[in-house]
């Protein structure tokens, strides 16, 4: 191979945004399938010794724009808020890949969202719900006040109101992401921002109405203006934590409604289908809001949400395969993947441009687009 094919690279910056990611060499090589001994060539000489295709390849995993690792300026500098972690685990680090690829992947979602509303000529609404962290009660109605949830429908769905819900945050352009759940011991991860906050919800070990708690919870976090990774959903010890339990709680179900209708002689399973006659929320949220406000154990409460998630011997995860375009409207959301095709349908944006925004492979099916568009309209 001849150096004509290979493109110039800054060692300098190749290292600084490696670092700013904590990502050692040999993972970076093993998520590039590019040789350890070539990135530490890289690293350590200004000799061409990758190709456009490998910088870029690099570029992704560093959550950094490809023209960046090709000069000194070091100039790319993301906007991302100060991060509590409130994870439970005690030797818990944010200082590697896994967590700081997740937040940048947040922050880059973000950025392609401001960048199509721009290119539509469409300002974001700005987010301006704040909440005393005094009194959840009274943050609860703020919440409902602020999205008018007595006036918003929420349609019943096979995940159980979690879609209906998650419309009424995206209609007021606040990003609900989800992403496989990784090591990090959370249900999820909110970063405030004045305009398009974002929520991740990890999906995975999630049953799909559980997202709705989770989702809530991290909108009470937002509501505090505080951008938080989450320890995990009912055992944590955190204070903040407990209390946005409490608020969430209260959304779903208040506490008017559950002495309507719980009382001590019904089973729990009964009690929860008494309640869900007034409250559309699900089975776990309702559960995990009983255990707040007292009248069931801790105990009680994991046996109840292990006995929903147990999963019939006859399905295997194996034997699903979910399309692309599902997957990918599940992970950005239907009014975000609207905005992009819009866009794309206005001239605005490329197309080349909607499929990178969400994430559409070169080995995709040549139709994943066209699917994309067809379920989210």
């Amino acid at each position: 191979m001849t150096t004509s094919n290979l493109i110039q690279h800054s060692p300098k910056a190749l290292e600084h945004y490696r670092e700013q990611v904590s990502i050692s060499v040999e993972e970076l090589a093993k998520k590039t399938d590019i040789p350890k001994k070539s990135i530490i060539q890289a690293i350590e000489s200004d000799f061409p010794i990758f190709k456009l295709s490998e910088l870029e390849s690099i570029a992704s995993v560093l959550y950094v724009p490809a023209i960046y690792l090709s000069n000194d300026s070091i100039a790319y500098m993301p906007n991302i808020p100060q991060v509590i972690d409130h994870r439970n685990a005690s030797n818990a680090s944010t200082d590697n890949y896994k967590y700081k690829s997740c937040v940048l992947e947040a922050s880059s979602a973000r950025e392609n969202y401001l960048f199509v509303l721009d290119a539509m000529q469409e300002s974001a609404k700005k987010f301006s719900l704040q909440l005393s962290g005094e009194d959840a009660v009274a943050d609860a109605k703020l919440i409902e006040e602020y999205f008018n949830l007595k006036g918003q429908r929420k349609e019943p769905k096979h995940n159980d109101y979690y879609s209906s819900w998650r419309n009424i945050l995206e209609a007021s352009d606040i990003l609900v992401l989800e992403k496989s759940r990784t090591d990090l011991d959370s249900d999820g991860l909110c970063l405030y921002y004045e305009t398009v906050p974002v929520i991740v919800i990890f999906s995975t070990g999630q049953a799909a109405e559980r997202r709705l708690f989770t989702m809530i919870h991290e909108l009470v976090h937002l509501g505090l203006k505080e951008s938080v990774l989450d320890g995990t959903m009912t055992k944590s010890s955190y204070l903040t934590e407990r209390y946005c339990d409490e608020v969430a709680g209260h959304v779903i179900a208040s506490e008017d409604i559950i002495n309507k209708y719980f009382r001590n002689d019904l089973s729990l399973d009964e009690a929860i289908k008494q309640i869900r006659k007034e409250v559309k929320a699900s089975r776990p949220a309702i559960a995990i809001q009983l255990f707040i406000t007292g009248r069931i154990t801790r105990e009680e409460l994991n046996i109840y949400l292990s006995s929903l998630g147990k999963v019939k011997p006859t399905q295997t995860k194996k034997d699903i395969k979910i399309p692309a375009s599902t997957l990918i409207i599940s992970h950005f959301g239907k009014y975000f993947v609207q905005s992009v095709m819009n866009a794309m349908w206005h001239n605005t944006i490329s197309t080349s441009t909607a499929k990178e925004i969400l994430g559409i492979k070169a080995h995709y099916k040549p139709n994943t687009l066209n699917q994309v568009r067809e379920k989210v309209f």
